[in-house]
C-alpha cells in the first residue's frame, strides 16, 4: 500500500483528507497543536518549524506523497503575528518542499484563493495574485517557496468551508 503524509491532520482539511484516504493508502497525520486520538490513520505530534523534524518525519515514515495542509489560517492571528505566520505559511512549505525533491517524494502544497483580491472573480491560474492580509500574502510566499525548491510539486489554491474538530477553527467558525 503507497504511503500518505498528511500535515495539518488536524485542520479542518488534513482531518477530512486523512480520513477520506485512509481506506486506500497508508495515512500518517501530522499534527502539531491539537491531538488527534481514536482516528483509522497514524499521528504524530510534531513541529514542522525546525528542518531536522521535517528531514526525520520524511525519513522515518519514507511517504510516496505529501500532502501539505499545515498551515496558520487565522487571520487575525497573522495579522498579529506576522513573524510566526511567515515562519508557518512561507518557510516551513519551502524547507518540506526541499526535502521532498532531494527524496524524491511527490509534494501536493495547499495554498489559497485569498492570494487574490477579489475584484474580479473567476480567476485563473495565470492571474497575477493581488494579496491583501498577512494570511494571503504569506501563503503565495510560501508557494512560491515550494515551487522554487521543487518546481514539480503541485500547488493548490483552495477555498473550503465546513466546521473543525473543536467548533472553533475554521473560516467559518471565526
Amino acid at each position: 500500500m503507497k504511503r500518505l503524509l498528511v500535515t495539518g491532520a488536524s485542520g479542518l482539511l488534513g482531518i477530512n483528507l486523512a480520513l477520506r484516504e485512509s481506506t486506500r493508502w497508508d495515512v500518517t497525520g501530522i499534527s502539531n497543536s491539537h491531538r488527534l486520538v481514536g482516528v483509522p490513520f497514524n499521528v504524530i505530534p510534531a513541529d514542522l518549524s525546525t528542518d531536522e523534524v521535517i528531514r526525520q518525519l520524511i525519513e522515518i515514515n519514507r511517504p510516496d506523497v505529501v500532502i501539505h495542509c499545515a498551515a496558520m489560517a487565522n487571520i487575525d492571528e497573522c495579522e498579529k503575528s506576522p513573524d510566526k505566520a511567515a515562519l508557518i505559511n512561507s518557510i516551513v512549505p519551502g524547507r518540506l518542499a526541499e526535502v521532498c525533491s532531494k527524496r524524491g517524494v511527490r509534494l501536493v502544497h495547499l495554498s489559497t484563493d485569498a492570494v487574490f483580491d477579489g475584484d474580479v472573480g473567476n480567476y485563473l491560474e495565470t492571474d497575477t495574485p493581488h494579496p491583501l492580509s498577512v494570511y494571503a500574502q504569506t501563503k503565495l510566499d510560501g508557494e512560491k517557496a515550494v515551487l522554487d525548491a521543487c518546481p514539480q510539486a503541485v500547488v493548490a489554491r483552495v477555498n473550503f468551508y465546513g466546521w473543525s474538530l473543536t467548533g472553533k477553527r475554521s473560516l467559518a467558525e471565526f
